[in-house]
């Protein structure tokens, strides 16, 4: 069976940010990345009643106060690191940036092409063409809105969904949607960072090299490397295409 994880990310900076970003993972594989998850965040001292978001990982004062943004890297690089086995992948990572004024309509929209360029066809054979989508929960989305919109791909795709879509409120628990978080929320600062031309102008050497945005950069692009199979893609705005 495969397990399909979705969350999105915004920017303070930039109101009409939206990325898309999914955490595919083979049933098989699931039990071992959950059980190995907990166990990193035990062995950091992170207080396991609350979620390794990725919008805490360079804030000391969110999440667990007492871990330190070195700590917390390093703590996100031994959760990516689980998802390469000695022969390939156990996990597969996707992320989609656009500019959206509408993101239910947008989120709505481009999911479905996402999850198409990402899967590969069913594989034949007992419970492989199943397929379980989870969603982080969005007050202005409902679980039977998203079903309906990707439906068509499963469908092509020869996938039964398992049940319904479920949206559920991330914990420590959803550890799919937290790798989804976490891959969107380091690829949403590569983007935004990236293109932020003010941050670049007049900037002198040292600056450069000790200013908190640019560390924030290098140190996603190093996080984001550790992923073995991982795609981006943009939509374009109609004046570019």
């Amino acid at each position: 069976m495969i397990l399909v994880f979705v969350d999105e990310c915004g920017d303070a900076k930039y109101q009409d940010y939206l990325g898309l970003s999914l955490s595919i993972i083979n049933s098989t594989y699931y039990s071992h990345i959950k059980n190995q998850f907990k166990k990193i965040l035990i062995a950091a001292k992170w207080d396991i009643t609350k979620e390794f978001k990725g919008s805490y990982l360079f804030s000391a004062s969110k999440g667990c106060a007492e871990v330190t943004i070195d700590e917390r890297i390093e703590i996100a690089t031994k959760i990516l690191k689980l998802n390469v086995a000695k022969k390939n992948a156990r996990m597969k990572f996707s992320y989609l940036t656009m500019n959206s004024s509408n993101q239910k309509s947008d989120y709505l929209k481009y999911l479905p092409a996402l999850l198409n360029s990402v899967l590969s066809r069913a594989t034949k054979g007992s419970g492989k063409d199943i397929i379980s989508v989870f969603c982080d929960s969005r007050s202005d989305i409902k679980p039977i809105e998203i079903q309906k919109a990707i439906s068509p791909i499963l469908t092509a795709k020869k996938y039964t969904l398992l049940e319904q879509v479920v949206m559920a409120n991330s914990d420590i628990d959803t550890i799919g949607i937290l790798y989804a978080d976490l891959v969107g929320y380091l690829s949403a600062r590569i983007d935004t960072i990236s293109n932020d031309i003010e941050l670049f102008e007049n900037i002198s050497e040292e600056d450069l090299a000790n200013n908190g945005k640019i560390k924030k950069l290098k140190s996603s692009k190093v996080l984001i490397d550790i992923i073995k199979q991982y795609s981006a893609y943009e939509v374009k705005a109609e004046s570019e295409t």
